[in-house]
């Protein structure tokens, strides 16, 4: 069998596990991985190498900032001829030149259990809603709409009480290696139309999180804060404006402390507040 030539496009993060796993198939030739400039922000929010630095490594083309909007782009790409391209985490949306390429399709790996969570910070919006579980869809990109297409395969995971946006990210990130690799096997067999499209009643988008979503707001329920902060560790932090002073919240929790309300403990950096519900020692981060 000839190899599959594979293009992908990828950031720091669930990019890192992708190209790994392609460069453990045999079966694979990769042509080379497009990916942003380097980031600024302390993204994926975990630990982990550059993409950047994991691909020169690995002797691999790196194209770094190209504009998929722009025709010279289109044109090199089709020099390349991929018969598959592969997008995970990534930070632009495909044009229908560059979708039209491959031969077997261009392939997204999304953090969420499709076709619910749309979007591009979806781990974000399934820790503020309370959700119980999300992980990863494998799905064809077939025109510009955002994560639509046909469903390859999907693998749920449970998100725990403890988990934050970091961990959470960690633990798709390695979910989608096994994702990937049945999504190959799969594709390899099956053509584009056998598999089978998204319902579209049980569609959900949310967009993009801002820093505004970052702030807490000591009146509203205390589970509903507590899912924000989860959401917004390590990065950018939930917010909290009390007395006039904006601190960055790591935790909350309710309890029955006899401490004077509005005081910061200096050593152990808790804020104490009276809210609706009780009071609630709110963890400060230093800074």
């Amino acid at each position: 069998m000839d190899k599959v030539r594979v293009l992908l496009f990828a950031m720091t993060g669930f990019g890192n596990n992708i190209f790994n796993v392609l460069t453990r198939q045999p079966f694979v030739e990769i042509l080379g991985v497009l990916t942003s400039q380097r980031e600024v922000k302390p993204f994926p929010y975990y630990e982990c190498e550059k993409l950047h630095d994991l691909i020169t490594k690995k002797r691999i083309t790196l194209y770094e900032g190209l504009k998929l909007k722009e025709e010279k782009v289109h044109q090199f790409i089709r020099t390349l001829a991929p018969d598959l391209i592969l997008v995970s985490s990534f930070n632009q949306i495909l044009p229908k030149a560059i979708i039209t390429i491959p031969r077997i399709g261009i392939v997204n790996l999304h953090p969420s259990l499709l076709p619910k969570y749309r979007g591009a910070t979806p781990t974000v919006w399934a820790l503020i809603n309370g959700e119980k579980e999300t992980g990863v869809t494998a799905h064809f990109i077939e025109d510009e709409k955002i994560d639509c297409g046909r469903i390859i395969t999907q693998e749920k995971i449970k998100i725990d009480p403890s988990d934050n946006d970091g961990t959470l990210r960690r633990k798709i990130a390695t979910l989608s290696e096994k994702v990937l690799i049945d999504t190959l096997s799969l594709i390899i067999k099956q053509p584009k139309e056998t598999f089978p499209l998204q319902n579209e009643s049980e569609a959900t988008y949310y967009r993009k999180r801002t820093l505004e979503d970052s702030e807490i707001n000591p009146d509203h329920p205390f589970v509903e804060n507590l899912n924000k902060i989860k959401a917004m560790t390590p990065y950018p932090g939930a917010h909290l404006t009390y007395n006039g002073k904006r601190y960055i919240v790591s935790s909350a929790a309710l309890s029955n402390s006899k401490s004077q309300v509005g005081t910061l403990d200096s050593d152990d950096r808790k804020l104490t507040v009276k809210t609706p519900e009780g009071i609630v020692l709110y963890r400060i981060n230093r800074g």
